[in-house]
């Protein structure tokens, strides 16, 4: 997966530097979550910094697999959802200490310590999830790069919840609540690790472009009765993207890409565009839930194709 040259303030070299800034700052906070637990006897501070110090790890594997120019990338990948999957079973065990614990007590945000916090979590996932949308024509590492940003600000969220709760419900619900959103959280988080695994295999990057040979004109015929020009259709969705395979038969030989169709996101104006991150939060599960099934749908695009034409009369080759 060779990358493309990088122009000074292009996407590619951006991400790369937060990612480092971003590197830089959280190992500060994992090292104070983990002295101060020592400090203070409290084991969930070390818990916590465990899952800061995993999230660190993953990202700067992102990092040095985009230096290294994709060198071994499945290994890395792999380490890479390995982390992020003991990172979302760490969460759930630090959040599971609301529910079990009865004397585990929240901090009580003061109401403007609550308000700020919470406006600066739901920035955070705003910019995390226009990034996710960014990052969709970009190499996997910058995509693995903006779902441990996206991990991070459901984390914030999670803060943002235990502030607002903390001066307008009862501590014991509080408790409960965050706990519940804590696990959920976590659970995202183990779900997104089997995703940075599986999405290179049905990732449509580098493998676009699809050249295929007739080898039984008789089937062919479907497609190429009195034109040269094919296109096909090859998934269906009115909320996420569509892809379809656009191609050009000359002396039996079909040359194409796959091409990708905006879903509605793409199609709102700018207003409603923010309205959208703005009130994310609220839909944010049945959201993912409806883009898991997406993703099972639109598994293996490529290969989606490939059956497709051998089903026709055509035979996959190497591009030319």
């Amino acid at each position: 997966m060779p990358l493309r040259k990088r122009r000074l303030f292009s996407f590619e070299n951006m991400t790369l530097v937060f990612a480092m800034i971003s590197i830089g700052l959280n190992i500060i906070f994992a090292i104070v979550k983990i002295v101060f637990s020592f400090i203070i006897s409290n084991y969930f501070f070390l818990i916590s910094g465990i899952f800061t110090a995993c999230l660190i790890l993953a990202k700067f594997v992102c990092v040095k697999g985009i230096k290294e120019n994709n060198k071994k990338f499945k290994t890395k990948n792999l380490i890479i959802s390995i982390i992020v999957l003991l990172a979302g079973i760490i969460y759930i065990v630090y959040s599971l200490r609301l529910i079990l614990y009865k004397d585990y007590n929240l901090y009580n945000y003061p109401m403007y310590m609550g308000i700020l916090i919470s406006l600066i979590s739901f920035i955070e996932v705003g910019l995390a999830i226009s990034g996710l949308i960014q990052v969709k024509k970009y190499d996997h590492f910058y995509r693995d790069i903006k779902i441990i940003a996206f991990i991070s600000s459901l984390t914030a969220l999670v803060l943002s919840m235990s502030a607002i709760l903390s001066f307008t419900t009862d501590i014991k619900e509080t408790k409960i609540y965050v706990g519940y959103f804590g696990v959920v959280v976590g659970g995202i988080t183990s779900l997104l690790a089997l995703l940075i695994y599986f999405i290179p295999r049905y990732s449509i990057y580098d493998r676009e472009h699809n050249v295929f040979k007739i080898v039984d004109k008789e089937k062919s015929k479907k497609y190429f009765y009195d034109t040269n020009i094919l296109e096909i259709p090859l998934s269906q969705s009115i909320l996420f993207k569509r892809y379809v395979y656009r191609g050009y038969l000359k002396e039996d030989i079909l040359d194409g890409h796959i091409e990708i169709i905006g879903g509605l996101f793409n199609k709102l104006n700018v207003f409603f565009k923010i309205l959208f991150i703005i009130f994310y939060p609220i839909i944010f599960i049945p959201h993912m839930f409806l883009y898991m099934l997406y993703i099972l749908r639109t598994y293996n695009i490529p290969k989606r194709l490939e059956v497709i034409m051998n089903k026709n009369g055509l035979e996959k080759i190497e591009n030319i």
